[in-house]
């Protein structure tokens, strides 16, 4: 993994939550031929550094395509490229992870608690209409992991998922009036520097202006995986027109390694139904996660967490991610799908 540089200050830790929208592919004809990706689609090639090395074995193993037989859709956001809310009149500055497609998700509020978090973020992100009664919003763990630092914060991921079968909130999102109302968001924006009024604004005002999300879209896993994995390699490789226009105008040579979304996304894969991720997420405990997932604590000196990204780059460390590579994803499923028919015929006993 790589990791940003140390400021030279203490370690910042701080705790965020996302939220998987998930949705079940339905049965088409084209299924089995998109639900393939090979490594020809995405620019692997014969040099490598020890990051794409992980990547590469995470997603192929030792072959050369991965397939997506779980039939899953997740509901993503693609980023704005230029960040308004730190940009200047004079000083562009770019989004975190500009133009790359991601999950809603955000850091806690004071006295939030990870599960309302990853809704609050939903909501404010990807324009999502919660019912107000949130107990009607059935939000399953997925797992807990921890960012390695970046800018001399690393977070403390809580990570959901909300499937639409059980959400009939969910269920009734219309996307192309979310994709409205982000343009119409843009446009009010625009209209704003153009006339010089937003470099006047509070900064509580122009969080109300400034565009964050671009769009939102329901992609199957092979687009979603091919998207991520391909912000690792060693060429830019755009997702689309959007960001490639935008990286030109901006003159940024090189994506942010999207490499926690690519993992999540897999981690979703290893699930052939809704009905084992609920039994997984049942189990869960979420101490035990916790301590298994931190590597990194609040006030580390540079020196002791240059030390523990060694730690991780030369041991195998232990983590919450049930599995290290394409073959041990596809035991894992085959054994959760084995475990289910078991149960269901138990259950019809």
């Amino acid at each position: 993994m790589l990791f940003a540089s140390s400021t030279g200050e203490p370690l910042q830790v701080k705790t965020a939550a996302t939220i998987l929208c998930v949705r079940r592919r339905e049965a088409d004809a084209d299924a089995s031929a998109t639900a393939t990706l090979r490594k020809s689609d995405v620019g692997c090639n014969s040099s490598s550094t020890p990051h794409t090395a992980r990547r590469d074995q995470l997603v192929f193993g030792s072959k050369d395509e991965i397939s997506f037989p779980s039939g899953w859709e997740v509901l993503m956001g693609q980023n704005e490229v230029q960040n308004w809310l730190r940009s200047t009149q004079d000083t562009t500055v770019p989004m975190r992870y500009p133009g790359e497609w991601k999950f809603a998700g955000g850091v806690l509020d004071p006295n939030e608690s990870p599960r309302d978090a990853a809704l609050r973020e939903l909501e404010e992100e990807f324009l999502v209409e919660l019912p107000e009664d949130r107990s009607l919003c059935r939000l399953h763990l997925l797992t807990i992991s921890q960012t390695g630092p970046v800018r001399n914060v690393s977070y403390i991921m809580y990570n959901f998922v909300v499937a639409v079968e059980d959400n009939p909130w969910l269920a009734k999102l219309d996307i192309d009036k979310v994709n409205k109302s982000l343009a119409e968001r843009r446009t009010r924006h625009s209209e704003a520097v153009e006339s010089g009024k937003f470099w006047n604004m509070a900064k509580e005002e122009r969080e109300q202006v400034s565009p964050e999300v671009r769009q939102v879209a329901w992609q199957d896993m092979r687009s979603a995986v091919k998207d991520a994995f391909t912000s690792m390699n060693a060429e830019l490789t755009p997702v689309n027109a959007f960001q490639a226009e935008e990286f030109r105008s901006l003159n940024i040579t090189r994506r942010d390694p999207m490499f926690v979304t690519l993992a999540l996304l897999l981690e979703l894969e290893s699930f052939p139904t809704m009905r084992s991720l609920e039994d997984h997420s049942k189990e869960l405990d979420q101490d035990s996660l916790l301590k298994k997932a931190q590597w990194l604590w609040p006030g580390m000196p540079p020196k002791e967490v240059e030390d523990a990204i060694a730690r991780i780059r030369d041991v195998k460390q232990p983590s919450n991610r049930a599995f290290d590579s394409a073959e041990d994803l596809h035991q894992l499923r085959a054994k959760r799908l084995k475990t289910q028919e078991m149960s269901a015929q138990t259950d019809n006993k």
